[in-house]
């Protein structure tokens, strides 16, 4: 017959309860983000025309620039003209 007894200290380390100290997981590196801004010259109401920034996270600068104006429509702001487009990675 064989002795099937475990100790305390074995019974709380199976059982995940040991005293020993936990390793912290450490920190994910944040993958880098990329966007692209779209930089447009837009008016309200024939007003003045002010810089209007938009960061899109599509790769593709056309579809970049259309959801941009897209967005100023819907403030209610007129699109005048497009001022720049870049592409960052941070």
């Amino acid at each position: 017959m064989t002795d099937n007894n475990l100790s305390e200290d074995e019974m709380r380390r199976a059982l995940g309860l040991d005293s020993a100290p936990q390793k912290q997981p450490q920190s994910q590196p944040k993958p880098p983000s990329s966007y692209t801004l779209v930089e447009l010259s837009v008016r309200k109401n024939g007003g003045p025309p002010f810089r209007f920034e938009h960061r899109s996270r599509s790769i593709s600068t056309l579809a970049a620039q259309l959801e941009a104006e897209k967005a100023a429509r819907a403030k209610g702001y007129e699109v005048w003209v497009l001022l720049d487009i870049r592409q960052i990675s941070e």
